[in-house]
């Protein structure tokens, strides 16, 4: 299993011994993507290159089925070093697809151990059928996947064989 790093994001509620529950949500560290998603749990991803370098990704997270499915769709801008992590409770093996996305997206696939073994660039999809656009599809079962804008990857030389980690998901103040 992937360990959280020690840092967070935010914080979430907490109750005190009085019981009076205390908001301590943190403000986005991301700037606006698309309605949305804007209200999802963020992270920061901390990916190991096989060089031994570290790269942070500030990244909203999809662990819910219909937030996995909606992804990143209608998102016009993704700045470099900002992504969506996709976080899964068992192994699958299942593709993702570009259906509704409007830019270009690298994808890492990540066994449990945090090790990617697949990295992809995937291209929008304008059909309208979904159905009728590709899946990248990743090499090895995974738990978890994170997506940045295309290209991205190659700039900060991520490979199959680099790692990732991240650190629990925190809520943000609407």
């Amino acid at each position: 299993m992937v360990l959280p790093l020690a840092a967070a994001v935010g914080c979430t509620a907490t109750t005190p011994p009085d019981g009076e529950q205390v908001d301590t949500a943190t403000d986005s560290t991301l700037a606006p993507l698309h309605p949305a998603i804007d209200h999802l749990d963020e992270t920061v991803v901390t990916v190991t290159t096989t060089a031994g370098d570290d790269v942070e990704v500030a990244a909203k997270v999809a662990a819910t089925a219909a937030d996995r499915q909606r992804g990143l769709m209608e998102v016009t801008d993704l700045p470099g070093g900002t992504g969506m992590l996709f976080l899964f409770d068992e192994e699958r093996d299942g593709g993702f697809w570009m259906w509704n996305t409007l830019i270009a997206l690298d994808i890492a696939f990540a066994a449990d151990d945090g090790t990617i073994h697949t990295v992809a660039t995937m291209v929008p999809c304008e059909a309208e059928d979904p159905g009728a656009c590709p899946t990248t599809a990743p090499d090895a079962p995974y738990t978890a996947a994170l997506e940045v804008p295309g290209g991205w990857f190659d700039e900060v030389d991520v490979t199959p064989g680099a790692t990732m980690a991240w650190t629990d998901p925190e809520p943000i103040r609407p």
